[in-house]
């Protein structure tokens, strides 16, 4: 909740987990005006911040006021880290003054394997890191992607406070990058998404070897040679990224097949591939990847042999097949998150 141009805290109209965390206290604590609060939720689900809960928050503050706990300014109706302390919410030498730092590691590997992983360790001292578990697996990656973004999203929720108060950055690898990418083209810059109450928060993110980057959006970094400016991500091209913030960085390597895709007959068969491999049904039959792959070969589509030469070339995209993915430098990412 914004006041005078300002971010107040959580109040009127916003909705996340830490709004239900926060009703939930204030019925315990307060409970001559605040212990029957409704439950009121977004269409999603979501906790909303509503009028009642507006109600009781300034009757809370006002009483603060009045014992000299309070200055009269945060007597607002919006509940941010000042409130927090105050109503014993939070204690005030546990209030953590970092942006949070989530990380989603790339395939076939845990989470603190990876440039993602390098680059949050060394930023600890400025960022609360998060890494994201996942199944991080090979094939279908589709099933994996869409568990790396549940739990991103819940990551995000459960430190709404942390967020709202410090900011946060986003950092993922390959097929992490997927994930961090389809999270804030699906879920955060939305204005009907449903952690749109976290797009004025972020302040940084940093991939590497996206295959969701936008066409042109690329930054180098000293492990080789910089996308040329006429590619982006593999991905299928509606879902690449749109629009990328000027504070996204996407560090892509010449060569790297993940992220170097164009739109020639070539680099639409690599998409074709990548299509294969992340499982989606748009292919009839068995879902095994030759399976599916014989199909594409068997129907009148230009290029089968090419498309064939492009998963072998891409080490059927599964994790270390190609140098120019796999050698990326994190310095460069390092010293933007430090910045």
């Amino acid at each position: 909740m914004y006041l005078g141009g300002k971010w107040a805290g959580l109040g009127l109209g916003d909705s996340s987990a830490e709004v239900g965390n926060i009703r939930d206290f204030m019925r315990r604590k307060f409970r001559s005006y605040a212990g029957n609060l409704p439950d009121t939720r977004t269409r999603d689900g979501v906790p909303l911040f509503d009028g009642p809960m507006t109600e009781a928050t300034l009757i809370m503050q006002r009483a603060y006021v009045a014992q000299g706990k309070l200055k009269p300014e945060f007597a607002n109706g919006a509940i941010g880290a000042t409130t927090k302390v105050v109503m014993g919410y939070l204690s005030a030498t546990v209030i953590d003054i970092r942006p949070m730092l989530f990380t989603v590691c790339g395939t076939g590997v845990p989470w603190w394997i990876g440039p993602d992983a390098d680059c949050a360790r060394a930023v600890e001292n400025r960022y609360k890191w998060q890494p994201v578990g996942y199944p991080a697996a090979p094939f279908p990656m589709g099933k994996s992607i869409t568990a790396g973004k549940v739990e991103l999203r819940n990551q995000i929720g459960i430190h709404a406070a942390q967020i709202t108060r410090n900011g946060m950055a986003l950092g993922g690898y390959s097929q992490g990058a997927v994930v961090v990418s389809e999270v804030w083209e699906q879920d955060i810059k939305p204005t009907n998404g449903t952690l749109h109450w976290a797009y004025p928060h972020i302040k940084k993110a940093v991939t590497w070897g996206n295959p969701s980057r936008e066409v042109g959006k690329a930054w180098p970094d000293p492990g080789a040679p910089m996308a040329a400016a006429n590619t982006g991500g593999v991905a299928y091209i509606t879902d690449r990224m749109v629009d990328t913030p000027a504070w996204w960085r996407n560090y892509a390597h010449k060569g790297d097949l993940y992220t170097t895709g164009t739109n020639d007959v070539a680099g639409q068969d690599k998409t074709a591939i990548w299509r294969i491999v992340r499982g989606e049904k748009f292919f009839v039959g068995p879902d095994t990847l030759l399976e599916q792959f014989l199909e594409v070969a068997q129907q009148p589509i230009p290029g089968a042999i090419g498309a064939f030469k492009a998963m072998l070339d891409a080490g059927m995209f599964f994790g270390s097949g190609t140098g120019p993915h796999v050698n990326y430098g994190v310095r460069p990412a390092i010293d933007y998150l430090l910045e």
